[in-house]
Formats: structure tokens, sequence, C-alpha cells
């Protein structure tokens, strides 16, 4: 009789980009807080190649985050 319990998952090649591309878009977010915290306590606006890589880092965590159930 096979222990299913046992099994490990194994991850593929894209399992791994995948992982690593959602850790790089959590990081990059985390390093650039600082402007979203700027905009909102002085109004200091948040330069736009930054505005677009973190709505770019976003939709990666979006779209590689498993979702989870409410």
């Amino acid at each position: 009789m096979v222990d299913l319990s046992k099994l490990e998952l194994v991850k593929t090649a894209q399992d791994v980009t995948d992982q690593v591309d959602l850790d790089q878009a959590r990081a990059y977010l985390n390093e650039t807080n600082w402007h979203a915290f700027a905009l909102l306590e002085d109004g200091t606006p948040i330069p736009g190649d930054i505005k677009a890589a973190r709505t770019a880092a976003r939709a990666t965590i979006n779209r590689l985050s498993p979702a989870t159930a409410d």
C-alpha cells in the first residue's frame, strides 16, 4: 500500500521561475513603499517609472499568488 501523505510535490522549471518572479515583485514593492508613504504623508509625487514598476509588480503578485479562500 502506498502512503500518499508521504508524496512530495515536484517543482517544474516554471514553478521555480514563477517563485523567483513573485519574490522579486514583493521585494520591489517593499523597497519602494517609502514612495507611497511620502505621497500619503506630504504629497510627494511618485516618479512615473516607479509608479509603473509598482503597478507591474502588483500585477505579477496577483497573477502568481495562489488564490485564498475568504
